[in-house]
């Protein structure tokens, strides 16, 4: 054989191999991957991909380089470990994904595998990388997102459910906790049936039509009716301490790549409903007072009429015996007409209030023990009067005649004998939240009444106070009695409340705004028991000089100061030029130019804010009514008892 027959093979075999390293070379070089070659721990080839993905002009920005320049520090340890394989144990590198540094210093995600490779005759490493920047921005937008929601799930008020497609709970979020009572460990996984039956009272089972049960969530999705997504439902619900909440529940489907969801919100309107009930009641008790009160004055007017004219009859002495007998009836029976009369305009607020400091312990105290005498022995009456302070500025006549009314109504409930208590407690409003009181007074009196009864049944309760409406047989009740306790508790700023169940009870709780501590005078027999301002200063109007210059003593002694005007005109100039300095006016009500009302209403804005107090001498009936429109602070008949205006005087200044 001679030497050129084995030169030529060997030839042939070199440019097979050089053809295929060139198509293999312009491979890499066209590729839209990122390669590069790296020979102990240096960057030995890159292709233009690579050089453009890692912010290169060229491949020599990166040939000879150390490859640790371009590995991020949070992927240091791992890199080391395939280094390790790749040199040593000659394993592949399956995909990963990692950060690389740019040129610029900045960082990007990419995808990257590497091989075992011979290049140029020397051991070596071959990296294939691809820019995911974009699909891990959009993978950290999502996870943020998610956690945005979960922070909503996990932070909101409403309660949030949401149900796989086998109809087990996946989600139950610390709202539902709140809601139900039942804790999150034990929901999830529970199938929703169950949960339903916890929650629901017996019988109570259209709530389960609520949910778009997940098996149903491609229906809803064709044909927008199979589940009553974003419907806004309301229904009953009871903890799993068995108290019964009301709840609003929206539905709606959750297709997702794992199965069909269903999510249902829940909102607690347990108080809400409850406010909105005690509203609505409020109004049209406030629109049946106000017919009451219409009616209640022009049959006042006919039923005067009638009393006069009796009454001059009966004292004629001119009647027959039998004559005589039947207008003293008419008498008689007028003067049960003119009380009727009273109970409707205490319920529809138009009884004109003579109010003064009360303190409800002696004045219940008295009631029971005179109530003790009267009620049957088979009741046995208890009164807890607790120690605390419990002064109210009321008309003790309306308030007694509120407790009557209770006591003869819980008496009546009794007819089997039973258990009547009162208690007296003074309460913090923040430490004893109940709806209906006024968010603005801070302290409450609290009065309850209590019977072991016959209770009321449910439907009966929204009715109770409404005048005229009765559950006694006829001739035993007018229906008048509670309506007319709604009204004197409402006048009083107060609120009341009721609960009851059959053969077991009610309870009325009434809420009365309490006076604070008042600062009383030294004990002296001339002023003990009288309360002192703190150096206010009231404008007094008056037109008497001698009563102007009695009141002006008085008010000096209970530590006011005051301003003297002896009509309305002189007042309105005082006001303008001191007004910053007024705390109070005290006008009277008859005088010449302007009386007091016409004063009132002529103030100037700076004077507005200033409470308004009326002296008069003349009993108020429509004036009264004016008067509480305009929102005057208080008045006082003629002549003015120094005690009493020291209390009306404390009253308006301390609790405005």
């Amino acid at each position: 054989m001679s030497e050129p027959d084995d030169i030529q093979p060997k030839q042939e075999l070199e440019s097979a191999l050089a053809e295929s390293e060139t198509r293999y070379r312009n491979l890499v070089e066209a590729s839209p991957l990122g390669i590069a070659v790296h020979a102990n721990e240096k960057i030995v080839y890159i292709n233009p991909e690579a050089v453009r993905l890692m912010g290169g002009q060229s491949a020599d920005d990166f040939l000879g380089r150390s490859i640790w320049s371009f590995v991020h520090p949070d992927d240091l340890a791992g890199v080391k470990e395939r280094i390790r394989q790749l040199y040593t144990m000659r394993q592949d590198v399956a995909m990963v994904e990692e950060k690389f540094i740019r040129l610029d210093g900045r960082a990007i995600d990419v995808a990257v595998a590497a091989t075992s490779v011979s290049y140029m005759g020397i051991r070596a490493s071959q990296v294939v990388f691809r820019d995911i920047s974009k699909r891990k921005e959009v993978e950290r937008q999502l996870q943020r997102s998610e956690e945005r929601f979960r922070s909503i799930v996990e932070h909101s008020v409403d309660g949030i459910m949401l149900t796989n497609e086998a109809g087990e709970i996946v989600e139950w979020n610390p709202g539902m906790e709140r809601i139900t009572g039942y804790g999150r460990v034990l929901a999830l996984g529970m199938p929703l049936e169950e949960m339903a039956n916890r929650l629901l009272p017996d019988g109570d089972r259209h709530w389960m039509d609520l949910f778009a049960l997940p098996n149903q969530v491609h229906a809803f999705d064709e044909t927008r009716d199979a589940a009553p997504a974003n419907d806004i439902n309301e229904c009953m619900i009871q903890t799993i301490h068995g108290q019964p909440r009301i709840v609003q529940v929206m539905t709606f489907a959750i297709p997702t790549e794992a199965g069909a969801m269903s999510g249902s919100i829940f909102r607690d309107v347990t108080e809400k409903v409850a406010q909105d009930r005690q509203m609505q009641q409020q109004e049209r008790m406030a629109a049946v007072g106000q017919l009451a009160a219409g009616i209640a004055h022009d049959f006042n007017n006919i039923l005067a009429v009638i009393m006069l004219y009796a009454d001059m009859m009966l004292r004629s002495n001119q009647l027959p015996p039998r004559a005589a007998m039947s207008v003293k009836t008419i008498v008689q029976q007028s003067s049960r007409a003119a009380e009727l009369i009273q109970q409707v305009l205490d319920f529809s607020r138009r009884t004109v209030l003579e109010k003064q400091l009360v303190d409800l312990r002696p004045l219940l105290q008295n009631l029971t023990d005179m109530r003790q005498r009267t009620i049957p022995s088979s009741i046995q009456l208890r009164f807890d009067a607790g120690e605390d302070d419990v002064t109210i500025f009321a008309d003790p006549t309306r308030i007694q005649q509120i407790f009557m009314n209770l006591v003869v109504n819980a008496r009546d409930a009794m007819p089997d004998g039973g258990q009547l208590s009162l208690s007296l407690q003074r309460i913090l409003a923040h430490q004893h939240p109940a709806p209906g009181l006024n968010a603005q007074i801070k302290e409450w009196v609290k009065v309850t009444v209590a019977d072991t009864g016959c209770g009321i049944p449910p439907d009966v309760i929204p009715r109770l106070f409404e005048p005229f409406f009765t559950t006694k047989e006829p001739g035993k009740g007018t229906g008048l009695g509670l309506a007319q306790v709604y009204g004197i508790v409402q006048q009083h700023d107060g609120h009341i409340e009721l609960t009851s169940q059959v053969n077991k009870g009610t309870t009325f709780t009434l809420y009365f705004p309490a006076l604070t501590q008042p600062t009383l005078l030294h004990d002296t027999n001339e002023w003990h028991g009288l309360y002192l301002g703190q150096n206010q200063t009231i404008l007094l109007i008056e037109d008497d000089p001698f009563v102007r210059e009695a009141l002006i003593n008085s008010l000096t002694a209970l530590k006011y100061k005051v301003i003297s005007a002896h009509d309305g005109r002189e007042a309105l100039d005082i006001g303008r030029q001191k007004y910053q300095q007024i705390d109070l006016i005290l006008s009277d009500m008859m005088m010449p130019h302007l009386n007091g009302l016409r004063l009132h209403s002529l103030l100037p804005a700076e004077l507005k804010s200033k409470p308004f107090v009326l002296l008069t001498g003349h009993p108020l009936d429509d004036a009264q009514i004016k008067l509480l429109e305009m929102d005057i602070a208080g008045w006082l008949m003629k002549p003015v008892a120094l005690e009493k205006l020291s209390q009306l005087l404390y009253q308006i200044f301390h609790n405005p």
